[in-house]
């Protein structure tokens, strides 16, 4: 008897929640996944999921012990801003899917068509809480809240297909699902089309379960994300789970929309589900202070896990640092002699250089404006020729990350048919040639290859939107003033608030 208590014990399992912020759906189906192939099981626990609704808060539940872990926005950012030990473990959703649905029709309002943001100016606008990247977006362009008729946010798309606004915040996964299946006419306006790329649903807990339980913390994440994994490969079996196990809320072919939706959200094609890196998440910091509601240096360590993390060997380091500056200094000497025979070699071939400067920034030394401008020329006059597409990618580095750094790491994974090089002193431009004769296929083919470059330089550069695509009917100068336009709206959420140096 006591033997069977004892192993009983060894395999009891550990018993945590995870607090949604939603209802049910397929927003959360990684960890419906993990639960239901027993992932979790496997790495020794128990996990209860708490769905969310209108007024629940999953930071409240974290925080107070009722869940152990939640899904929350990039608000935690301010959570953690005021004091709150909020741990960010992974990003599930690589992009925000929050977006601006307007109606295109005079049916909701009679002084005329909403066809461009500015036009919900003086309209009724439904925005629903913590929608900070949408209000940052609005204010970018110009539109403060006092502009707006803003009325309280029912949640329902029923009120903007009845004409009782005429806009309303939403998620892209969602929503749209019901105005289509109504046949209203409506536009969706995302910040991304800013430069204002905020993260979606993130996995956090707290300080004190990372510090007290901090294996738990490794499984649960590996759980979770292997099951985020399994979901985004069966959606359809997923969807059928839902409906089986958790809600019947909205049809099946409403899940199954939404698992659509969210394959270019998630991009699980390019990067594995989890991922996170420092850069974007200085990029919303950054964009929050812009609103006044960080400030410019607001410090993300202890912010973000590192689930590979090393121990703690400070002494170690310490001995080998004070043993690599005394090889340094000898090493220093022994090269100044060596460096000056460089620099009046250098000098020698200054002249030589002087012709490909036209061509080369002087102060970054990467590919200037002009190179721009010349194969630019040549890629329309190949598209006059033969047809097809191409397309212009704008990316802001991020203070105090050198362009010619950016420009090396673009270069590692940029096809031969790419150009890099410098659209002004603020943005580098990539332009990207022998794309599809399809103009859809070609607006995805860009946005993959996009993707992957961003993605070698994530810690690194902005992206100002998507990228600027064109036929052979396009002018070059024209579509240069288009990437200078972004250039300069995504710059200033950065350079404003991080001034190179600072």
């Amino acid at each position: 008897m006591c033997l069977w208590h004892w192993a009983t014990a060894a395999w009891a399992l550990d018993t945590v929640s995870l607090q949604f912020k939603w209802s049910h759906a397929f927003q959360f189906a990684g960890y419906y996944a993990a639960l239901e192939k027993s992932y979790y099981r496997d790495a020794g626990l128990e996990v209860i999921l708490r769905a969310g609704g209108p007024g629940s808060d999953p930071l409240a539940a974290v925080l107070s012990g009722q869940a152990q872990y939640g899904v929350g926005t990039s608000s935690l950012l301010l959570a953690r801003q005021a004091e709150q030990p909020v741990v960010v473990l992974a990003v599930v959703f690589q992009h925000s899917p929050l977006v601006l649905v307007v109606r295109r029709d005079s049916v909701a309002h009679a002084s005329g068509n909403i066809q461009t943001i500015h036009d919900i100016v003086g309209k009724r606008v439904m925005i629903e809480p913590q929608s900070d990247e949408l209000i940052a977006y609005l204010r970018q362009e110009g539109i403060l809240p006092e502009h707006l008729q803003q009325l309280p946010h029912s949640t329902d798309p029923q009120d903007l297909i009845d004409g009782r606004v005429e806009a309303m915040s939403a998620y892209v996964t969602n929503e749209p699902f019901y105005l289509d299946r109504a046949g209203i006419p409506y536009q969706t306006f995302t910040p991304r089309t800013g430069g204002i790329d905020f993260y979606g649903d993130n996995l956090f807990t707290t300080e004190q379960e990372l510090k007290l339980h901090p294996e738990r913390v490794r499984a649960f994440r590996a759980a979770s994300l292997r099951g985020w994994q399994y979901a985004m490969a069966h959606p359809e079996e997923i969807a059928d789970l839902i409906l089986a196990k958790y809600s019947q809320q909205h049809p099946r072919d409403f899940y199954l929309f939404e698992a659509a939706q969210m394959v270019p959200l998630l991009r699980t094609d390019l990067i594995e589900v989890g991922y996170m890196t420092r850069g974007r998440w200085r990029h919303i910091a950054n964009t929050y202070a812009g609103l006044g509601l960080l400030p410019a240096d607001f410090s993300l360590d202890g912010f973000l896990y590192e689930p590979n993390a090393p121990r703690d060997r400070t002494g170690l380091y310490l001995a080998l640092g004070l043993l690599a500056a005394l090889g340094a200094i000898a090493f220093i000497l022994l090269s100044l002699r060596r460096r000056l025979a460089v620099a009046l070699a250098d000098q020698q071939r200054t002249a030589a250089q002087l012709a490909e400067l036209s061509l080369v920034d002087p102060l970054t030394q990467v590919p200037s404006r002009r190179l721009l401008q010349e194969r630019l020329g040549r890629v329309l006059a190949g598209l006059r020729r033969d047809s097809g597409h191409a397309a212009l990618l704008v990316l802001i580095p991020l203070a105090p990350v050198r362009h010619d750094v950016v420009v090396h790491q673009i270069n590692t994974v940029a096809r031969e048919v790419d150009t890099i090089a410098q659209l002004n002193g603020t943005a580098i431009a990539v332009l990207l040639g022998g794309l599809a004769h399809d103009e859809v296929e070609a607006s995805a083919q860009a946005g993959r290859v996009a993707a992957r470059l961003c993605a070698a330089v994530g810690e690194s550069v902005v992206p100002a939107g998507d990228p600027i695509v064109f036929d052979n009917t396009a002018d070059g100068e024209d579509v240069l003033r288009r990437a200078d336009s972004r250039a300069k709206r995504a710059g200033e959420v950065s350079s404003s608030v991080n001034p190179a140096g600072a």
